[in-house]
């Protein structure tokens, strides 16, 4: 998914090691002054390439919108030093912190730069850690690191919820567990999807899914479950696990017999509380993350800077279903 979009963006593909140095390629990674996600946005710098965030959901944490979101802010640190050294620099400190080096100095030039001490410490050592990673992934067999069998990318399907539903219903649906949809959906927050929000879901459910929500009410799909019936099952054995009423379920089943079938779906209503269980995980704090970006691109004095090339992009982004690394954080 990250090389995919650095070709769609035009930038070079060696910018994936970027995302390993920052966080490791863990999404929810959050470093101590809170740069946030796999490619460890601030939260200005991640409005300004439209990683929003809300009370309920926060764009710095989807891995594919926020490789969208560096890939551009990359190629517009490149397409403002003209250097890829000086615009990884800048992604670690700021442009601000390059742009006053360049002007102290009249150097253009990381390594100059970089001799001269006038970066901060940890992006002097940032720039050749990307390249460290890069050299020894190209040569991966001087490196003794022939053999790594990377995760096979996440396949999921995408729907959007058109009122606020609850992850515990959609898990229903889909029958797997809460915590592989938290995993599909990082930028999620809380266990309810609000309305309007793209919610990933296991390949091949979405039409199950869709089709299913038309059978709850829009307004209770923030609350309701939804049940399917096993063999021997009774109104009162199902009203049991859930803390429902068998009259309950079965009035809003508009069932003509107390004796649910084996392999029906019953909608479950239930009162909006969460159950611990569908708590959020914990982010990852991050010690070598990077720290916040200070200033908005300004246009450095000193000496011009020489232009590198670009691997230029191709290809459309994918729409009927999408791939993604682990949520573990492998590639």
């Amino acid at each position: 998914m990250i090389q995919r979009i650095l070709d769609e963006e035009g930038v070079p593909p060696e910018l994936i090691y970027l995302a390993q140095a920052e966080s490791g390629f863990f999404p929810r990674a959050v470093s101590y002054k809170q740069a946030t996600g796999m490619w460890q946005f601030v939260q200005f710098r991640g409005r300004e390439y439209g990683l929003m965030q809300t009370p309920y959901s926060d764009d710095r944490l989807d891995p594919e919108k926020a490789t969208r979101a560096a890939a551009r802010h990359l190629r517009d640190l490149y397409n403002h030093f003209g250097d890829w050294y000086l615009a990884i620099a800048a992604y670690n400190c700021g442009p601000g912190n390059v742009e006053r080096a360049v002007e102290r100095t009249g150097y253009a030039d990381f390594w100059e730069l970089r001799s001269r001490r006038v970066l901060p410490i940890e992006t002097t050592n940032y720039v050749p850690i990307i390249l460290a990673m890069t050299i020894m992934a190209k040569n991966a067999k001087e490196y003794d690191l022939e053999g790594v069998i990377p995760d096979p990318p996440l396949e999921y399907d995408v729907a959007t919820m058109t009122s606020p539903t609850h992850l515990a219903l959609v898990a229903d649906m889909t029958e797997s567990p809460v915590s592989e949809l938290q995993g599909l959906n990082p930028s999620l927050l809380k266990s309810v999807a609000p309305a309007g929000y793209q919610l990933n879901l296991p390949r091949g459910t979405a039409d199950a899914v869709i089709a299913a929500l038309q059978s709850v009410p829009p307004e209770r799909r923030a609350s309701w479950r939804m049940h399917k019936v096993g063999s021997g099952e009774t109104l009162a054995m199902i009203g049991k696990r859930y803390g429902a009423s068998p009259s309950v379920i079965a009035a809003a089943n508009r069932m003509q017999s107390d004796a649910p079938e084996t392999g029906d779906r019953l909608v479950i209503p239930q009162s909006a509380a969460t159950p611990a269980v569908l708590r959020r995980p914990a982010a990852r704090r991050t010690s070598g993350a990077a720290p916040a970006r200070r200033s908005a691109v300004r246009k450095p004095a000193g000496r011009p800077v020489a232009a590198s090339n670009r691997a230029p992009g191709t290809g459309a982004v994918a729409k009927a279903s999408h791939k993604r690394p682990s949520a573990a954080g492998r590639t």
